[in-house]
């Protein structure tokens, strides 16, 4: 029922706004030419890629009420996300297309074209991405695994952090809102010359937070407190441009957080966990005659700690986590011109993550110890012609992944740990192989629409804590896995754009895929204790993945955007032969209806931006026993800039305080307020 009053909601205004347009006169016009690089790692305009992108422009990251990027995404058709506590969360998962919300793995994410998830867990963590430095944003949809290799399953988010664009700038913002929270942000960014430009920034955030474990869930109220967080970092991007041949960027960038885990015992701040996160990134670029050439490389070390504390049959226990996670690596990439309508892209890319840390308990002797290492080398082409007068776009791409798990280690020593010593040892390698093609068609008739059809594959490598890593997890104990093999997906896809005012864009998408060999836990007959069953994952499942995607656009007078959508996705176990009674049932935290709309009014008195969101319910186990229910959420933010020097913003989000939940242990924070104040000087 809800879910009709939404659609009619959405249906009267959308009708609204089309009558009052024709009270008025329509002088902007809808920009669809918009260039990006996304699609074919050069750039091109939007309406040429035979494919489903949405661009996060600079004036959604300005106007749009959200306190991080996760919050902006979950605004796009067919994005699904998972932050459960607002500024105070510690993990959020962002997925694309119904392929299991609490997996981010099969979403691959990129900063300025390099990508960042860990090959430790796939994860992205996405508080270390702060939104005052980020440009723009693209968002591909469907396996992107022929350009971009592992992760691209579902699709890839690429983030582009913001260039000098003046002589100087200086921006400085301080924020205050519920919970106690703090967000400070300082960037001063100059070109200095015409070859060298400079941007710095640093920020730093804290909230008291709040107890998002309801009453009910709680296993003891006497150790529970609020989620606490502070958190801060430091950016650094130099750009030189040479010459026309020789362009480099060189970027740093620290993060540092303590995000409180809400329960304390005896340690001063309880239970808390930091990802201290170092990432550095070195780019050559540049064109010469029909030759366009970038070489990236990059490094990113994650300092993962946690603090457990526990009473466990009237003792009290406390055991630290610490773990070193590392990822590397280098892409060359080369787009000739052959002619005015053929363009060639190729690659190559190596790609290497490692882990080495343990659980070192400071009750007991208890030490448990794991590492191990992922090599992906890969070789990369794609052929892109312009056919029949330029109405007809080609684009067939094919990349080989070699992968290689090797030097895994594990051991448990002591008599807490006693029941995992049997898996002591060096962990066998494994090596495997993946072919992920593309082919792909946009046909663009007039100016008024155009369409595309797609075939592709998609695929995701195991995790290394999956590889190389036995101990306790959400599902009970479990034991390291080093055979796994990589998911695949295989991707059918139509779609069409049309536009029949100018003012006036709309985009429906439908596809198919099918995937293989998805990771699953399953008991392997032993026993913990002689009762309790330990479980591994295995490359066991298929699975059907079927959606819809509607987008509509709307600009009925200059400064006033509509936008809505509406996703409908369905993705289902297929097949689990060691679970048949799986078969037919929903991945988790995948809604299979999301409709979402916003209003953006800029240029009047005051800048205005409220959006909605409504979710669809998530099973939140396999077996579908368990769901979160369905809930609607409405955000605004008013705002004014005067002199384009000095800003007032006040937003609130959850207007409606729906304390909805978000994951099956965590309850959402309810309404919360935010004032800003900002000054932006510049010459």
């Amino acid at each position: 029922m809800k879910k009709k009053v939404l659609v009619y909601l959405a249906s009267n205004f959308l009708l609204t706004s089309s009558l009052f347009s024709q009270a008025l006169k329509t002088d902007s016009i809808l920009d669809l030419d918009e260039v990006v690089v996304t699609g074919t790692r050069s750039e091109k305009l939007l309406r040429e890629i035979p494919a489903r992108i949405d661009v996060v422009s600079p004036k959604i990251l300005k106007q749009a009420p959200a306190q991080s990027i996760d919050d902006i995404l979950a605004m796009f058709s067919g994005v699904n996300t998972t932050r459960s506590s607002g500024v105070s969360t510690m993990h959020t998962n962002v997925s694309i297309r119904g392929l299991a919300g609490d997996e981010q793995g099969r979403t691959l994410v990129l900063y300025d074209g390099v990508p960042i998830n860990s090959s430790d867990g796939g994860s992205v963590n996405w508080n270390s991405i702060h939104i005052d430095n980020v440009e723009r944003i693209e968002i591909f949809k469907g396996p992107g695994s022929s350009l971009y290799g592992n992760n691209a399953m579902g699709g890839v988010i690429n983030i582009i952090s913001k260039k000098a664009t003046k002589p100087l700038n200086i921006n400085a913002s301080s924020s205050y809102g519920t919970y106690n929270t703090w967000l400070t942000n300082l960037s001063v960014s100059s070109r200095v010359s015409d070859k060298v430009s400079l941007f710095v920034s640093g920020y730093y955030n804290q909230s008291d937070g709040y107890n998002l474990v309801p009453d009910s869930l709680r296993p003891d109220p006497d150790y529970t407190i609020p989620r606490f967080m502070k958190e801060g970092g430091a950016n650094l991007l130099t750009q030189f441009s040479l010459s026309q041949q020789a362009n480099i960027d060189i970027a740093y960038e620290l993060f540092l957080d303590k995000r409180g885990e809400g329960e304390k015992i005896e340690a001063p701040d309880g239970e808390y966990r930091h990802f201290n996160h170092n990432r550095v990134r070195g780019r050559f670029y540049g064109e010469y005659k029909k030759l366009r050439y970038d070489f990236s490389l990059y490094f990113q070390r994650v300092n993962y700690f946690k603090l457990d504390e526990r009473i466990k049959k009237g003792k009290y226990q406390r055991f630290d986590v610490k773990s070193d996670r590392d990822d590397w690596g280098g892409i060359l990439n080369f787009n000739y011109n052959v002619s005015s309508t053929n363009d060639l892209t190729y690659g190559l890319e190596l790609r290497n993550g490692a882990v080495e840390g343990g659980d070192y308990y400071v009750t007991s002797p208890d030490v448990v110890y794991n590492r191990g290492k992922m090599r992906i080398f890969s070789i990369y082409a794609q052929d892109e012609q312009t056919i029949l007068d330029d109405k007809l776009k080609l684009q067939v791409a094919v990349r080989y992944d070699n992968a290689r798990f090797h030097d895994g280690f594990y051991e448990a020593k002591g008599d807490l740990v006693a029941d995992f010593n049997s898996h002591n040892g060096a962990l066998k390698s494994n090596t495997w192989n993946n072919f992920s093609p593309r082919v792909a068609l946009r046909y663009t008739p007039e100016k008024w629409g155009s369409f595309y059809a797609s075939f592709s594959k998609g695929f995701r490598a195991s995790i290394l804590d999956d590889l190389c890593r036995s101990g306790w997890m959400w599902v009970g104990p479990k034991i390291a896995n080093p055979d796994l093999k990589p998911e695949t997906l295989y991707n059918y896809e139509v779609g069409a754009t049309f536009t029949p005012l100018y003012n006036l864009s709309i985009a429906p998408t439908f596809y198919y895929a099918q995937g293989h060999d998805f990771l699953y836990y399953v008991a392997t007959g032993e026993k913990l204790w002689g009762r309790q069953d330990i479980y591994q994952r295995q490359n066991v499942s298929r699975v059907n993945v079927k959606g819809i995607e509607m987008d509509i656009r709307y600009t009925p007078i200059r400064g006033l955007d509509v936008v809505a959508n509406y996703s409908f996705n369905d993705a289902q176990i297929d097949k689990f032969p060691d679970k048949p009674e799986l078969d037919g049932k929903t991945l988790t935290y995948a809604p299979k209806h999301q409709v979402k709309g916003s209003l953006n009014w800029t240029g009047g008195i005051v800048d205005a931006y409220i959006r909605g969101a409504y979710k669809g319910k998530q099973f939140t186990t396999d077996n579908n026993a368990e769901q979160i229910d369905a809930y609607t959420v409405w955000d605004a933010r008013i705002s004014k800039w005067f002199n384009q020097r000095y800003y007032v913003g006040f937003e609130v989000l959850n207007i409606f305080d729906n304390r909805h939940m978000n994951t099956k242990d965590y309850i959402s924070s309810g309404r919360i307020f935010q004032v800003k104040l900002a000054i932006s000087l510049s010459k």
